[in-house]
């Protein structure tokens, strides 16, 4: 089948190049505050502020010793890193407010990300109070997933060409699943973490299930998503669809590689340094799997019916 013709640069992101620096902005923040958070996590050091919104019962900031000190300024600093991803958040908001009018999907999604950063620190509190409480860090990262996703689809929006080419509703739906079913591999994946010996403290509830039957779980899950990846990938290049096709590519390139380092953490007995890679891994994987999404969804320009006045 021939391949669809290339799409032009008439995008939003050609008219309003600080709305697209923006998103970008906003984008490497969410996946930033992630990484720092898996930081967290392995050091030990989520306790390291006991309190929230305070740090201690007393202070805003850490004080204490040198071991207290250390883990307290580790988890600090992935308060205080908060702000920055509010503030990139609220600088994408910023510029949709003055570009209008936009697509109201833009609209939309730029009120998300700082709203859902916002929500993001009540459910950071909320872990904390409970003593990180497995499911209260699962669904803590699983909200930056959304996030993430939500950044991808803006900056989606943005680069969007006039003539960026329609996918065929079968293909449409195969990428629906390959990303559902990404992000239950995520879900999964933190409930391995949570049966594991990095719980962010050595007193942090955790799941009281054999890990060895989550890993299996996980790994069924992992296998599943490559399977979906080929076969998307193939029906990409059939339908003549190259720039899909780049973006399942690119993602079965890192899940292979993640699910790599996944086995081979499992087998060294689950070192911290190895559960760090993997959680950029993951993150990486999610992020690769919501740009094929959005590859996949993206409607074109819309008309100005569809524009906020």
């Amino acid at each position: 089948m021939a391949s669809l013709p290339a799409p032009t640069d008439a995008t939003i992101a050609a008219t309003h190049p600080r709305l697209l620096r923006a998103g970008r902005a906003a984008l490497i923040a969410n996946l930033g505050i992630v990484v720092t958070g898996g930081l967290v996590r392995v050091t030990g050091s989520g306790l390291g502020c006991a309190e929230w919104p305070r740090c201690t019962p007393d202070s805003f900031v850490p004080v204490g010793g040198a071991d207290a000190g250390w883990h307290a300024a580790i988890e600090f600093g992935n308060r205080l890193l908060t702000f920055a991803v509010l503030a990139a958040t609220l600088a994408v908001l910023y510029e949709v407010r003055r570009s209008r009018p936009l697509p109201v999907a833009l609209v939309r999604l730029a009120w998300v990300l700082p709203l859902g950063v916002l929500a993001q620190a009540v459910i950071g509190g909320i872990t904390v109070l409970t003593g990180l409480h497995w499911w209260t860090v699962s669904v803590h990262f699983l909200a930056s997933m959304l996030l993430i996703l939500a950044a991808v689809a803006l900056l989606g929006i943005v680069r969007t060409p006039a003539d960026a080419p329609k996918t065929a509703p079968g293909l449409r739906h195969a990428v629906s699943a390959l990303t559902i079913v990404a992000f239950v591999v995520l879900v999964l994946g933190t409930m391995v973490t949570a049966a594991g010996p990095h719980g962010g403290d050595v007193s942090a509830p955790r799941i009281g299930i054999d890990i060895r039957i989550l890993a299996i779980a996980h790994a069924d899950g992992v296998w599943l998503l490559l399977g979906l990846t080929v076969a998307t990938l193939f029906m990409a290049r059939h339908a003549g669809h190259p720039e899909l096709a780049r973006a399942v590519g690119v993602l079965l390139a890192i899940s292979l590689a993640q699910g790599a380092v996944g086995y081979l953490q499992y087998l060294l007995g689950i070192p911290r340094e190895l559960v760090s890679l993997h959680v950029v891994g993951a993150t990486l994987v999610w992020l690769a799997a919501a740009r094929t999404w959005v590859v996949a969804h993206r409607p074109g320009m819309p008309t100005m019916s569809s524009l906020e006045a």
